[in-house]
């Protein structure tokens, strides 16, 4: 029984060692961001995102994992940068903030070497690689200068579309004179590479579809002619009711409290009585022009 208790011993031992072995390199990278293989991050302002399983946030911890993590260019030169992290919000990442800015349109590695520990002490087994890319910022620049370019030629088509109605409106005609010359078939058939009689054909189409909409602006033209003599006719008899005594339309008015006049009064006469501000400034005005006739006068005496 003696001799049996020693051997369970080593073997308890045995069997922690394993579990915290097995418990120290347990720590996996769940993500990083930029993802492997991915493309067009600007190359300013650029950090990669590293996830883990477990708590990073020891600081003593933090600061020996550095040399276990590297990004480099195309050549192999290590771009230097800073471990970023978020004690409360993301405790798993760490963030490296790149310290220079990338070159656009390149590739870059991103490597996470074995070894690196967590605050619990774990550690990672297996190391990984990544690749990104940078996008080029000179086709951003034409797709910009592209786009401008756009914008310009669409203010300048409707500046001279407006510029066009505004001509327009202050010449009703000029409409009608440019779709006159647009109707030369002698335009169209070299514009259009076919023989002056299919050009002329199409003239006369559109002559007839021109003479069509004359006649509708001239029948619309008449019947606001018309609208508008019928108007002035009925003001004219409601002048003329006006102007008798008594009539159910002045009833109607004063009803509402609308009077007729005959003239305009002023205030004094219509029962009313002047502001005082009113008073006040043309009593003003009169003292200033008595002073001015008195120096006026003393003036003259002294000559």
């Amino acid at each position: 029984m003696k001799r049996r208790i020693p051997a369970l011993l080593i073997a308890v031992l045995l069997i922690l060692a394993t579990a915290s072995a097995a418990f120290a390199d347990s720590l996996t990278i769940v993500d990083v961001s930029p993802a492997d293989g991915s493309k067009g991050y600007q190359p300013a302002n650029m950090a990669v995102k590293v996830r883990f399983s477990e708590d990073m946030m020891d600081e003593s911890a933090i600061a020996a994992n550095k040399s276990k993590f590297s990004i480099t260019d195309a050549e192999g030169t290590e771009q230097p940068f800073d471990i970023v992290y978020n004690a409360d919000k993301y405790p798993d990442e760490l963030w490296l903030v790149l310290q220079n800015d990338l070159q656009p349109d390149s590739e870059y590695t991103f490597t996470a070497k074995s070894g690196i520990v967590s605050s619990s002490g774990s550690t990672l087994a297996e190391g990984m690689t990544t690749t990104f890319r940078t996008r080029n910022t000179k086709t951003d620049g034409f797709i910009s200068m592209g786009l401008m370019l756009v914008l310009m030629v669409g203010m300048f088509l409707m500046s001279a579309r407006s510029a066009k109605k505004a001509q327009e409106k202050e010449d009703p005609r000029a409409a009608e004179k440019a779709l006159e010359d647009s109707l030369n078939p002698y335009k169209l058939a070299k514009q259009k590479g076919i023989s002056l009689a299919e050009a002329q054909a199409i003239v006369e189409k559109e002559r007839e579809k021109l003479d069509k909409k004359k006649a509708k602006a001239e029948a619309d033209r008449i019947k606001r002619e018309e609208k508008k003599a019928e108007e002035r006719k009925k003001m004219e008899e409601e002048l003329e009711f006006f102007g008798t005594d008594d009539t159910e339309l002045k009833k109607e008015l004063r009803a509402e409290g609308i009077y007729l006049v005959k003239g305009p009064k002023s205030i004094k006469e219509a029962g009313g009585r002047v502001p005082r501000s009113v008073r006040q400034r043309r009593e003003a005005k009169r003292r200033k022009a008595a002073e001015k006739a008195k120096n006026a006068q003393k003036n003259k005496k002294k000559k």
